[in-house]
């Protein structure tokens, strides 16, 4: 499956006519294989082009006649995209875009860390403690890989492998993702760790922040205005799969489960009950101990809820691997507020990421990948 960022990226920006964004919706939406609305591809353009996305989307689909196809009648209409509609897109893109059902994946989850304390020793406990893990993959590589197994609800045994980059940082973890990609084929890749959080949203110690989208901040131009030196952002943001993204919706707010969480923990909490905040982190090869630098970030991104080191990396190794890509995700736990910082609080947030991921994914992985 290929992310509409990537699609976006295969061609020049005059190129990115109304058509062309349309068409890239539909096929990154799996349109060729699952009807869907107009609605759908609205809420998916809108994400990644903003005030740029197209007007009118229904009168747009029923002038491209060849390209796609109405289903469904509803309420609401569905649309599907024509054979004809994805090689128009392997033409204009130079990309293969396989279209068929089979997937070729060989492992179910893809777990990278960027560190060894806290991270990945609390994802190792959330999955039955280290007896239940064993160590695979060929010894001449820079990575040490971990696999384990757990069952998902309805009875799925999903294969976890696990690794943890060799050091902090956007490149690392992009050098660890890709590698993992190529050799275990995961269903879905996640980032597992902690963060700094924002004050804005009256986020705590152990809130879980799932960047959709990761935004590399330290993506720009550098130059001079009458004697000053200003930044200039060129980011290129890469948001979640909308499957994954509607999934995630329904564990915001209070809910039991951050309550199942915390009472697992032995130590000190936070005085009220942990949420989940989804929307823009920021990610670059800097730790922040200056509060004025993320007010800068926040000009461009006001939503923005937290910072870290390695996401970006991450999320851009799986959009650029080989088909069938991965999807990709990332749980990180605030462990402390950028310019606020303290180590009191990182066993507890990577146990809570963690805790979290491990859950989602048993709860929600037949949602995720129905069998066919």
């Amino acid at each position: 499956m290929i992310e509409l960022s990537a699609l976006m990226s295969a061609v020049k920006p005059k190129e990115r006519t109304d058509q062309y964004v349309i068409l890239s919706a539909l096929f990154a939406l799996r349109a060729h294989i699952q009807p869907v609305t107009a609605r759908q591809i609205a809420e998916i353009l809108k994400l990644h082009l903003g005030a740029k996305s197209p007007k009118n989307i229904p009168a747009s689909l029923r002038k491209y006649t060849a390209y796609a196809s109405p289903k469904h009648k509803g309420p609401p209409l569905q649309w599907a995209l024509t054979e004809k509609g994805v090689e128009h897109l392997r033409t204009v893109t130079g990309l293969s875009l396989a279209t068929d059902k089979s997937e070729g994946f060989d492992s179910d989850i893809g777990i990278v860390c960027a560190i060894p304390f806290p991270e990945m020793q609390a994802v190792i406990n959330s999955l039955g403690g280290s007896s239940a893990w064993r160590e695979i993959g060929d010894a001449r590589l820079a990575h040490v890989y971990r696999e384990t197994n757990t069952t998902a609800e309805g009875g799925k045994k999903l294969r976890i492998i696990a690794t943890t980059s060799t050091s902090m940082g956007l490149t690392a973890a992009a050098i660890a993702t890709t590698q993992l990609v190529h050799q275990f084929r995961p269903r879905i890749v996640a980032m597992i760790g902690i963060a700094a959080g924002t004050r804005s949203g009256n986020k705590q110690y152990g809130d879980v922040l799932v960047a959709d989208p990761s935004v590399d901040y330290n993506s720009g131009k550098v130059v001079m205005e009458n004697g000053i030196r200003e930044f200039l952002p060129d980011p290129y943001p890469i948001g979640l799969n909308p499957r994954l993204r509607s999934l995630l919706q329904k564990y915001r707010g209070s809910n039991s489960l951050f309550e199942t969480i915390r009472s697992r923990w032995p130590s000190g909490k936070p005085l009220s009950q942990n949420r989940l905040h989804l929307g823009p982190v920021g990610a670059a090869d800097q730790v922040i101990d200056d509060p004025t630098r993320i007010i800068e970030i926040q000009r461009n991104w006001r939503k923005l809820i937290g910072v870290e080191m390695e996401t970006y990396g991450v999320y851009r190794a799986v959009q650029e691997s080989p088909e069938p890509r991965p999807r990709f995700v990332s749980f990180k736990s605030v462990c402390d507020f950028a310019a606020d910082k303290t180590d009191d609080w990182q066993e507890y947030a990577a146990f809570v990421a963690a805790e979290f991921a491990v859950e989602f994914f048993k709860r929600e992985w037949a949602v995720l990948w129905p069998a066919n």
